[in-house]
């Protein structure tokens, strides 16, 4: 698979995710706009000129050239082009149907509807996640204590070492209770108050030790432990430099530039960070060969491995359809976004860069991260591009609610001025707000990417 056709299919996949998105919010326009008896002129899948429409009633619902989200155009676009062209200071002889004529509450709950579905839409996501299938990674709860990898873990002695426990011991118990697997032992540990009994299975034989965890300053256990996995590739980015330099899914590792491997903590010891060129030896198929290649580097100048090692893994228990569920999920991203945003008075460059992007940018991320889940399995790559979706729409709502004249939120605040005050806002005055709010998006976006070229110089210097 070449650069460019992996590059172009994430950015597929995200785009996509994303498109339904929009057109989820946009058709939270059209039905509420449909009640409020508020007509549609177009209702667009896509942007730009038309390829083809159908009439549908009063509505023309459009296929348009650029294949990006949506819109929905709403009936009054005539009123105001008469308003302004006669110098009208209010909208009168407005058409059956206009966005002009209608009240201004129910032009207030058609621009919330878009946010409404957005919301509604991450809820359903939310809440049918939790009930498909899925798997959970499964690892062996064989362990090394930390001392014997410095370089990974620093120079303090491990507890569990003093306790007696060696690198190879695989934990069958904690404190009677039977262990399945790592992770279960995580979740165990994670509730102990620093006192365990570790049951251990060595060449055969079953020994127990009594641990004394280190408490840190946050209150949490030291124990000193680290879980041990083969060291068997489990897959490679498309288009990588590894893929390019041979490294298959199911080759085992043995050494890194003449340094033997085991296990993964030895390759992640002698993987070099620098950028500069690596040799792995790896074992496939009874025989050995040689992988020499120079990895990639993140944007810090280091080595960017795309490959990963396998990792067991069982199915999952899928909880039955909640609602609940899916709105404790969306209120958890919700707080998650508003966290993001408000931090954004603070960020600067590289910050700012990282926490803000664009459609492109944005895409990419998302065709990214699913096309991981996809490399996995099926199933994960779904899970993660839905649980993205949500995300998404989340996010879109929370932005779209911002008082701002380019925002839903912009045309609420205008609606509500009109019905609290009961004065009509003027045909000049509304699109002096659609100018000004059009204006502060090109210029966000003109900051935004200035923001990144200045990012990008400081990292070429």
């Amino acid at each position: 698979m070449s650069t460019l056709f992996s590059l172009l299919l994430k950015y597929l996949i995200g785009l996509v995710g994303i498109s339904l998105v929009v057109l989820v919010h946009e058709t939270g326009h059209l039905v509420v706009a449909k009640i409020c008896g508020i007509g549609i002129e177009v209702f667009s899948v896509g942007f730009g000129p038309k390829i083809v429409g159908w009439q549908v009633a009063e509505t023309e619902l459009r296929l348009s050239l650029v294949p990006v989200g949506g819109y929905c155009r709403l009936k009054g676009s005539e009123d105001l082009s008469r308003a302004l062209r006669y110098k009208n200071r209010y909208f009168t002889h407005t058409e059956h149907g206009s966005y002009f004529a209608a009240h201004p509450a129910e032009r207030a709950a058609t621009y919330l509807g878009g946010v409404t579905f957005n919301v509604l839409f991450a809820i359903l996501l939310y809440a049918l996640l939790a009930a498909l299938p899925f798997t959970v990674v499964s690892t062996t709860a064989r362990v090394a204590t930390t001392n014997s990898y410095e370089s990974l873990f620093g120079a303090n002695e491990s507890p569990a070492w003093a306790a007696g426990m060696r690198d190879g011991d695989l934990i069958i118990a904690l404190s009677g209770q039977p262990v399945a697997d790592w992770e279960e032992l995580e979740a165990l540990l994670a509730s102990s108050e620093g006192r365990e009994s570790f049951t251990v299975l060595r060449d055969g034989k079953e020994h127990s030790y009594l641990v004394e965890a280190e408490r840190r300053e946050d209150g949490s256990y030291r124990w000193g432990l680290a879980v041990m996995q083969e060291a068997v590739v489990g897959s490679v980015r498309p288009s990588s430099h590894e893929e390019r330099a041979g490294l298959l899914r199911g080759d085992r590792i043995i050494s890194v530039d003449g340094f033997g491997v085991e296990n993964h903590l030895d390759l992640l010891s002698h993987l070099p960070t620098s950028g500069e060129a690596v040799t792995l030896t790896v074992e496939r198929d009874g025989t050995e060969k040689e992988i020499v290649f120079v990895p990639e580097r993140d944007d810090t100048g280091k080595s960017a491995y795309r490959f990963s090692l396998q990792s067991a893994t069982r199915p999952g228990t899928p909880k039955r359809f909640s609602v609940l569920r899916g709105i404790r999920q969306s209120l958890h991203i919700a707080d998650l976004t508003v966290d993001s945003l408000s931090s954004l008075t603070k960020s600067h460059g590289s910050e700012l860069h990282s926490s803000v992007t664009g459609m492109n940018r944005s895409a990419l991320l998302i065709g990214d991260i699913a096309s991981l889940g996809f490399e996995q399995n099926p199933i994960s790559g779904i899970h993660a591009l839905l649980y993205l979706m949500g995300v998404v729409s989340i996010s879109l709502a929370i932005i779209n609610i911002f008082p701002l004249p380019a925002f839903d939120g912009g045309q609420v605040m205008m609606a509500l001025f009109e019905w609290v005050t009961g004065r009509q806002i003027k045909p000049r005055a509304y699109l002096a707000m659609q100018v000004v709010g059009v204006v502060m998006m090109l210029l966000f976006f003109g900051f935004l990417s200035v923001s990144n070229f200045k990012y990008m110089l400081a990292l070429r210097r």
